[in-house]
């Protein structure tokens, strides 16, 4: 199944989907911290609310010895453990009541409504001595007190945490634009410097590593330019050092043709399609090298006359072989590219003659497609393909002529059998 292209995204994106992922996560663990922190920091208060009222009643008794302690139904204080009530010393063990420690016992009586149960044996050593304090209160006003305690502080902190992190937030957006500010004018920059190589551009960024960058972007260009301009100034003058001799070689042979010597009138007619072919390759080469390429007219081809000459000309490839052609051509004419037409069929032929094992080469041509089939070795199937160097040679050139014509070749090696496919149009 073929992977799914991964969506690209800018530098700036990526950052901020990464930033938002990460501003999620510390948000939660703040938030449940938070939490946390306000739990505990409700039960330190009332911690210390009953600490506070242990020493403002010593306080108070120290000033004046004659107050009588508070013995009310939610309140009480004692000097002495014996003074303690049986009804409050029956929920707490003597021996285990540590000074200082807040002991909270949840009081549950069928009769009555649930109560909490607090106690504090606090000591001053300095000058006031100890005292027992009991508070006792309803489940129901403990839970909404402190229910509304904890639900003030949650909001408060929430509303502050939101904040914090919306500054934050911000203050790392601007921070992150303020960064990827100059890669997209490296960016731009380099868009520029592909359109208008010629030109001389200015490598003034605020960071040294993207001047660096710039500097060798300007570099790359300046050689990849010159080394085109070298090879524009080669085929320039290739095509004159090719295309003279060419011309007096075919002139040549003309020549020959004419005066029609019947003992030399084979080899010249060899000679003259040698040289015509040539003549083609070598323009159909050139033409490919050379940019822009100007467009090719088409012209009608003879597709029987082409294909019978092409094998032909190759059949002295198939000596000490059993091999036979099959051909199946469904027109006559074609109007087509012909020169390019005809190197695509030849060099495919070719490849099919020099590399075919003893069975039947198979070339189906028809109005919108050409296809050449022949068997192969077994133990060579693995190892024939597209690229290799047998292969690769001829199939480059067809490769090469496909790509700019905007056909569509295909190189398929089957089982025992290797298949060519060049379609110049598709079926309508």
């Amino acid at each position: 199944m073929p992977e799914k292209p991964q969506r690209t995204k800018t530098l700036a994106q990526q950052v901020r989907w990464q930033l938002l992922w990460l501003g999620g996560g510390l948000l939660i663990a703040c938030l449940l911290l938070l939490f946390i922190f306000t739990w505990h920091a409700a039960e330190l208060a009332t911690n210390s609310l009953m600490k506070l009222e242990a020493q403002s009643l010593l306080h108070q008794t120290t000033k004046n010895p004659g107050l009588a302690l508070p013995q009310g139904e939610s309140f009480s204080a004692y000097r002495q453990w014996q003074e303690v009530p049986e009804s409050l010393k029956q929920h707490f063990n003597r021996s285990l009541i540590d000074r200082g420690e807040i002991i909270e016992v949840i009081i549950d009586d069928r009769e009555k409504e649930t109560e909490y149960l607090y106690f504090l044996h606090h000591i001053d050593d300095d000058d006031y001595g100890e005292i027992f304090l009991f508070n006792r209160y309803s489940a129901s006003e403990v839970d909404e007190y402190f229910s509304a305690f904890l639900n003030t502080a949650l909001n408060q902190a929430i509303w502050l945490a939101l904040i914090i992190f919306c500054l934050l937030f911000f203050l790392v957006s601007w921070l992150i634009r303020r960064t990827t500010e100059p890669l997209q004018l490296l960016s731009q920059w380099a868009i520029s410097l592909g359109r208008h190589p010629e030109q001389s551009l200015d490598i003034n960024f605020s960071i040294e590593e993207l001047n660096e960058i710039a500097m060798q972007l300007r570099g790359s260009v300046d050689r990849i330019r010159a080394f085109n301009q070298r090879e524009q100034q080669f085929l320039k003058h290739a095509s004159h050092e090719l295309r003279t001799p060419l011309s007096i070689i075919q002139a040549s042979l003309d020549t020959l043709d004419l005066q029609n010597h019947q003992a030399t009138q084979p080899i010249v007619k060899r000679a003259l399609k040698a040289s015509s072919s040539m003549i083609r390759l070598s323009s159909t080469l050139l033409w490919l090298a050379r940019e822009p390429k100007s467009p090719i007219g088409k012209s009608e081809v003879d597709i029987h006359q082409l294909c019978q000459q092409v094998i032909d000309d190759h059949r002295y490839l198939l000596k000490n072989r059993k091999i036979s052609i099959q051909t199946r051509i469904a027109i006559d004419t074609l109007l087509i590219e012909g020169d390019l037409f005809s190197i695509v069929l030849s060099n495919l032929l070719k490849n099919a003659f020099q590399h075919s094992v003893n069975g039947a080469i198979r070339v189906d041509i028809s109005n919108h497609s050409l296809q050449i089939s022949n068997p192969i070795k077994a133990e060579n199937s693995d190892e024939i393909d597209a690229s290799t160097s047998g292969f690769g040679l001829g199939l480059q050139l067809v490769q090469r002529i496909c790509l700019q014509q905007d056909w569509q070749f295909s190189f398929s090696n089957e089982t025992r059998q290797v298949v060519a496919t060049v379609s110049w149009c598709r079926r309508t």
